[in-house]
C-alpha cells in the first residue's frame, strides 16, 4: 500500500520505471512505511493492468497471486522471525527464530533465477531488511547483482545502509524515502484514533508507523522513561521489569531521551519527550554535554547489537548503569 505521505516518492518511482535498473536500494528512516512502499513497488512491476499512475490494479491474476503470497515470479527474502509462517497457528512458539537473513536464502535464488518467468514479464526479488544479511550472505547475493539475469529486478530495503557492503551498495541505484511533512502524517494518525498525535509523533522521531506502534506500547514506554527521570531509579530492578520489551525499542527510547538531555543541556529545549520537558531539563543539569554525546555514541553501537544480544537482561542492565553514571546519581 502507499501511505498518503508517500505520494511524492511514488511519483519519483513512476519516473524511475521509464529506465528501470536491475537493482534498487530503498533507503529510509525506520517506521516510515518503507516495507509497504517496497511491496507496492514490487506489485506494480508484476501487475498486468497497472493504473495510469502505475499503481497495481489489485484485480488481475498477478495481483491476486501477489496478495496471496504465491506469485511465481516474486520472492520475498526476510529473516525467519518475519516470515509469514512464523506467525501461523501451529508454529513452534518455544523456538527462537533467526532475525538474520541466512546465506541459504541467498543461495536458493539460483533455482528461481535459472528458469524463465512464468508470465513473460518481470521477476522481482524483495529483500527486507537488507541489513539483516551478514557479510557472507551479502556476498552470496552480490553474485546475482553483478551479473543480473534478464527481466529481473532486485529491491533491497534498508534503514541502516552503512551496514551494507560497499560493493552491494555500488551495484544498486539509491532511492531515498525522506521523512514526511507533519501535516499528512498527523491527519493519518488521527484517522487511526490516536488521542495525542503530535506528542506521539514527536516521541517517535517523526516516523508515522513508529508513532502508531508507540501508541500500542505507550504504557511500557511511559513507565520506562518516567523511571529515567526518577532520581532514585534502580537500574537492576528496571532492567528486570522491561527486559520483555523488544530491545530494539528500549534502545530507541533511551536514544531519544538522551538526545533530549543533550538538546536541553545545550539549547534549553527538547525534541521528542514534549510531555517531560521539565524533568529532562532538571536531569540535564546534572550532566556534562560531552558525556551525553559519548553515551549517545555508545547507544548507537548498542542498537546495532540489539536484535541478537547474548544476554538480554545483562545488555539492558549495562546500558542503564551507564545512564545512571551519566546523570550523576548513585
Amino acid at each position: 500500500m502507499i501511505f498518503k505521505w508517500q505520494e511524492q516518492p511514488w511519483k519519483t518511482w513512476t519516473r524511475l520505471r521509464e529506465r528501470l535498473p536491475h537493482a534498487i536500494l530503498i533507503q529510509s528512516g525506520e517506521g516510515l512505511g518503507e516495507f509497504e512502499f517496497a511491496q507496492a513497488c514490487a506489485q506494480s512491476l508484476l501487475c498486468e493492468r497497472p493504473q495510469p499512475d502505475q499503481r497495481a490494479c489489485g484485480t488481475c491474476h498477478a495481483c491476486n497471486w501477489f496478495s496471496l503470497g504465491n506469485h511465481p515470479d516474486f520472492r520475498l527474502i526476510v529473516p525467519e522471525s518475519m516470515a509469514p509462517d512464523s506467525r501461523e497457528e501451529g508454529a513452534e512458539p518455544s523456538k527462537k527464530r533467526s532475525e538474520q537473513i541466512r546465506i541459504e536464502q541467498a543461495r536458493e535464488l539460483a533455482d528461481f533465477l535459472a528458469v524463465g518467468t512464468h508470465r513473460g514479464g518481470l521477476r522481482v526479488i524483495l529483500v527486507y531488511p537488507a541489513e539483516a544479511m551478514n557479510a557472507n550472505t551479502q556476498n552470496a547475493l552480490l553474485k546475482n547483482l553483478e551479473e543480473p539475469p534478464p527481466a529481473t529486478v532486485f529491491l533491497l530495503v534498508t534503514t541502516q545502509p552503512e551496514r551494507l557492503l560497499a560493493t552491494v551498495r555500488s551495484r544498486c541505484l539509491k532511492f531515498a524515502l525522506p521523512f514526511p511533512p507533519s501535516e499528512p502524517v498527523l491527519s493519518w494518525l488521527k484517522e487511526q484514533g490516536l488521542r495525542q498525535p503530535e506528542a506521539t509523533l514527536a516521541g517517535a522521531g517523526g516516523a508515522p508507523l513508529a508513532a502508531l506502534k508507540a501508541a500500542d506500547t505507550d504504557a511500557d514506554r511511559l513507565f520506562f522513561i518516567e523511571n529515567l527521570g526518577n532520581p532514585g531509579f534502580d537500574p537492576i530492578a528496571l532492567a528486570e521489569t522491561v527486559v520483555r520489551v523488544p530491545l530494539w525499542d528500549l534502545v530507541g527510547w533511551l536514544q531519544r531521551w538522551s538526545y533530549d538531555l543533550l538538546l536541553a543541556r545545550v539549547a534549553g529545549r527538547v525534541r521528542y519527550s514534549l510531555n517531560h520537558e521539565e524533568v529532562i531539563s532538571d536531569t540535564a543539569g546534572h550532566c556534562d554535554a560531552a558525556d551525553i554525546a559519548a553515551y549517545l555514541r555508545r547507544l548507537a553501537q548498542a542498537r546495532a547489537l540489539a536484535r541478537h544480544p547474548l544476554n538480554a537482561k545483562l545488555f539492558v542492565e549495562d546500558l542503564l548503569l551507564q545512564y545512571q553514571r551519566l546523570v550523576g546519581r548513585p
